[in-house]
């Protein structure tokens, strides 16, 4: 479980690292022992097609700031994720945007984002 031993505040206009996977762009803050990142995904982006492995095999806690994406579990349950929406998805699942769509995510220092790179 995430620990910090203050108070922090950034901005992810001051990143700490940029990087760019699969068309999408990523913004990473550090706070503690956890990465906020901003990702903005273009339109026509899917996981199964643009990031090199038909599922996403990782958590994923955020809220989506702008735009919308469609989320596919591995037991067929979805999601419609739009401007406004928090949310909580599992491993094992596809997503895609039509129209683009730019989400923060909250990611344990050395989970998900260590996969990608980040």
């Amino acid at each position: 479980m995430a620990t910090m031993s203050k108070a922090m505040s950034r901005s992810l206009d001051q990143p700490d690292e940029q990087a760019e996977k699969g068309g999408v762009k990523i913004d990473v803050v550090h706070l503690g022992d956890i990465k906020v990142k901003r990702a903005s995904y273009p339109s026509g982006w899917k996981f199964s097609k643009d990031m090199g492995v038909d599922r996403c095999h990782d958590n994923h806690v955020g809220y989506v700031i702008d735009g919308s994406i469609h989320t596919v579990m591995d037991d067929g349950a979805e999601l419609d994720l739009k401007a406004g929406d928090v949310f909580v998805i599992p491993a094992g699942h596809d997503a895609w945007t039509d129209d683009g769509c730019t989400i923060v995510q909250f990611d344990e220092f050395d989970a998900a984002a260590e996969r990608f790179g980040l």
